[in-house]
């Protein structure tokens, strides 16, 4: 293993910490009003109290996102899905509170995959550029059309900022995967939010946590569903 892998793990839980910190320190947006359509009771919304605690929970998370990274893929590739691995933590954690995706934090992964993939491949970046202006475009018209047949946001602006990091991070091959995971993922995490009272069937579902998920592990394994 390398000593920048080495160093990564055992910082990992300094790494947790400073991710719940900022989760914690964030600013709640102000509650929707219910004309807007917004339920933010149970998953959205400032919560003063009965809010879970984050810690020790998600310093363990990103020691076990950076041993796995370490023990999957070689470096420097490991390094960055560490990196990678903290981020998308911090922003579902903040979906999972708020309903909101900060820009501040999805934004910058957009030239950080395209970075990460010079590094690593340098001939792929156009191809990697490319997969994120399809992957946001093709979200953001999946959302016009949902809107446009429900009359609702259906997908917000955040996970098409999401969706186009993933593309830059895991290029046109790893599209299809983080659009076939993150709806298995969204679907498994909606039946259990409902099904342990944290939400209805007709409240906004956060949905960044299963296409972090979704993103994170096709960049781990980009083959993993056109094998199954």
């Amino acid at each position: 293993m390398e000593g920048l892998e080495s160093l990564l793990i055992a910082s990992a839980p300094l790494a947790g910490y400073i991710v719940g910190l900022l989760v914690d320190r964030y600013p709640a947006p102000l509650p929707a009003s219910p004309d807007e359509g917004g339920d933010c009771a149970s998953l959205g919304g400032e919560q003063p109290s009965g809010r879970p605690g984050l810690h020790p929970g998600v310093e363990v998370a990103c020691t076990v996102l950076a041993a796995a990274s370490a023990w999957v893929l070689p470096a420097p590739m490991s390094v960055f899905a560490t990196v990678l691995g903290w981020a998308l933590v911090g922003l579902a954690l903040i979906d999972l509170r708020y309903l909101e995706v900060p820009d501040m934090v999805s934004l910058p992964l957009i030239p950080a995959g395209l970075a990460a993939t010079w590094w690593i491949e340098p001939e792929a970046v156009p191809a990697h550029l490319g997969a994120a202006v399809a992957g946001a475009a093709a979200i953001w018209l999946l959302g016009a059309f949902f809107r446009r047949a429900r009359g609702i946001d259906g997908i917000g602006g955040g996970d098409v900022r999401l969706f186009a990091a993933a593309g830059a991070w895991v290029g046109l091959a790893g599209m299809p995967g983080v659009l076939f995971l993150s709806g298995i993922f969204g679907l498994v995490a909606a039946f259990l939010l409902v099904r342990w009272g944290r939400a209805a069937w007709e409240d906004r579902i956060p949905f960044v946590p299963a296409l972090a998920a979704a993103f994170w592990v096709i960049f781990l394994f980009p083959d993993l569903v056109t094998s199954l």
